[in-house]
């Protein structure tokens, strides 16, 4: 076992924390930055910014159930590694990541899918109105096919 593995039971915890927690905030920080860029970029389409802005709106929380999502398989792969690299079976933990990474390609495919075939539904559903179906449509879209990633 190499140092890298001993440092969890070996380091303080406060030290710990911060060393694997910075990155995860930085990564939050980043995604509220591309957000509020984001928005700032469509408000001020010219004639349309207002309504491609409320489009966006909508879409917001089928972003949040997509994240919710990865989020299911990434934190319960992330977990089940762990046992089983706390376990000392690092191969059943390599199966656990290419499980993983294989569910999220699935899942990302089915809801592309789904997401492309009904868009107009679901986001009527979330709230999309004839004036700003348009603008959601768009930019579900995008997101749809950056879903598999």
């Amino acid at each position: 076992m190499d140092n890298s593995q001993q440092v969890l039971g070996t380091e303080p915890v406060g030290k710990l924390l911060l060393k694997y927690s910075v990155p995860a905030i930085i990564g939050m920080m980043v995604n509220a930055l591309y957000n509020v860029v984001d928005r700032m970029f469509i408000g001020n389409i010219p004639g349309v910014g207002p309504m491609a802005i409320t489009g966006l709106g909508v879409t917001m929380p089928i972003t949040t159930i997509i994240i919710a999502f990865g989020s299911l398989v990434g934190i319960g792969a992330a977990t089940n590694m762990s046992i089983k690299l706390g376990q000392r079976k690092k191969l059943e933990a390599e199966d656990t990541i290419g499980n993983a990474i294989t569910l999220a390609v699935i899942i990302g495919i089915i809801v592309t899918i789904i997401g492309l075939v009904f868009s107009d539904k679901i986001l009527t559903i979330f709230g999309a109105s004839e004036n700003t179906l348009y603008y959601a449509q768009s930019y579900m879209n995008v997101l749809l096919f950056g879903t598999v990633f």
